[in-house]
């Protein structure tokens, strides 16, 4: 049994401020360390990625510059990162520093590999000066800066066998719901602010893109305002506008800025359309953000599968239904509804279209968790569902972590323009 300063350490762990998509910023945050124990004029950056990392951080907006690519982030955590400022790196990116870090991968000076033996998030960048080389690592979580060595050194070799499991799994539903409904109130008041962040970020996202385009529609009668609309309107419009390059931070969940989005901004919606007393949207965000965490243990941080429709679309699911006054065969009953429908929705990397997936997330963790609460819920025998919260999850990360490691490649062949048709 699990105590509550286990559960609360859990959430504080997942929920971070970034400005900007986590994949470039965790790319800059690690090329920033690197510039900082260098001594010397800048003579060469080798950076070295993930499929997955590399695959979100090609085309996504990159906050203080008006161009894009793996290559200019790179070159921007070295002219113009914080290295001390964690995701919030690219915070003050000045105009003489951009144009450094253009220059930089206009002159050649920044090369970019990618690498399919290593966990599923790893960055490494060696830094080569006039003086000295740099190689720093970083390893499964965006943050989780591992190494910082000066050459020589000896390649990195990923470790041999199963890597321990997360604690979480041991945790059952109940569990997680027996915390959020006793955790003292004025221990979750830190929820409020993530709440209140990504809500400005909806704000500014309200004034173009899929924002403006959206809440139209709403006024003019088109889609109807309802809490499903409502949950959708304010997290595409965080959304989109974080995906295209907006300076300012968002709270995200489990190193993803549109996770953190789904979570908080779908259960806000929702309270203020049925008028939720704000404590117990907060024990509902506890929950969530818990669920949220327990899925990505077994789907990893970043994955083929879209992880604002079965993770963190799914936890916000199962806060609604917490709010709505739901048990927990309500909340199994919306996490079926949501992996029987969207478990396939794949990841194409990070770019404004994100903004629709997760429109479309937080819509339907809205509707599944009002039809769990009318009885109505996918069978729990339909595909690769399962009756009890681990085999269901154990299910998904089986998808996930074995069937779809080849859809990744071909995602990226695709995406890089050296995919070739197959007759079959």
């Amino acid at each position: 049994m699990r105590d509550e300063a286990f559960f609360l350490g859990e959430i504080h762990k997942a929920l971070m401020p970034s400005t900007g998509c986590t994949e470039p910023v965790a790319i800059a945050l690690n090329t920033a360390t690197a510039r900082k124990h260098a001594r010397g004029a800048l003579k060469h950056l080798t950076l070295t990625l993930d499929a997955y990392l590399y695959k979100n951080a090609m085309g996504v907006g990159i906050p203080g510059s008006d161009e894009r690519g793996v290559a200019l982030c790179a070159a921007m955590g070295v002219t113009a990162g914080d290295a001390d400022a964690q995701l919030r790196v690219l915070d003050r990116v000045t105009p003489q520093a951009l144009k450094d870090a253009k220059q930089m991968v206009f002159d050649g000076r920044v090369t970019v590999k990618t690498r399919g033996d290593v966990p599923d998030l790893f960055v490494e960048s060696v830094l080569e000066t006039e003086e000295e080389c740099v190689r720093v690592l970083t390893l499964s979580a965006h943050t989780n800066i591992v190494r910082v060595d000066h050459a020589p050194f000896e390649p990195y070799v990923p470790p041999c066998g199963a890597s321990a499991e997360h604690p979480i799994r041991d945790c059952t539903l109940g569990e997680m719901i027996a915390f959020a409904d006793a955790v003292p109130a004025e221990r979750l008041a830190f929820l409020q602010d993530g709440i209140d962040m990504n809500l400005a970020v909806a704000q500014e996202g309200r004034k173009f893109g899929l924002g403006l385009a959206l809440g139209t529609l709403i006024d003019q009668g088109v889609i109807g305002r309802s809490p499903v609309s409502a949950a959708q309107l304010l997290c595409a419009s965080a959304s989109y506008a974080r995906m295209s390059g907006v300076s300012m931070p968002v709270m995200t969940a489990t190193g993803s800025g549109n996770q953190g989005i789904t979570l908080l901004l779908t259960l806000e919606a929702v309270a203020r359309e049925r008028g939720v007393d704000p404590e117990k949207k907060l024990r509902a965000a506890a929950l969530a953000n818990l669920v949220n965490i327990y899925v990505k243990s077994f789907t990893g941080t970043l994955s083929a599968v879209c992880a604002c429709g079965v993770a963190s679309g799914l936890g916000a699911s199962v806060g609604v239904v917490y709010m709505l006054g739901g048990g927990e065969q309500q909340m199994l009953g919306a996490m079926q509804n949501i992996l029987g429908s969207i478990s396939g929705m794949i990841c194409d990397g990070a770019k404004e279209g994100c903004a629709n997936k997760v429109e479309l997330s937080s819509g339907l963790a809205v509707q599944a968790a009002f039809l769990a609460m009318q009885g109505m819920s996918i069978g729990k025998s339909d595909g690769i569902l399962a009756s009890d919260l681990r085999t269901l999850f154990e299910h998904l990360g089986q998808l996930v972590q074995e069937g779809m490691c080849e859809t990744n490649r071909v995602i990226v062949d695709i995406m890089q323009g050296t995919a070739t048709c197959r007759e079959l």
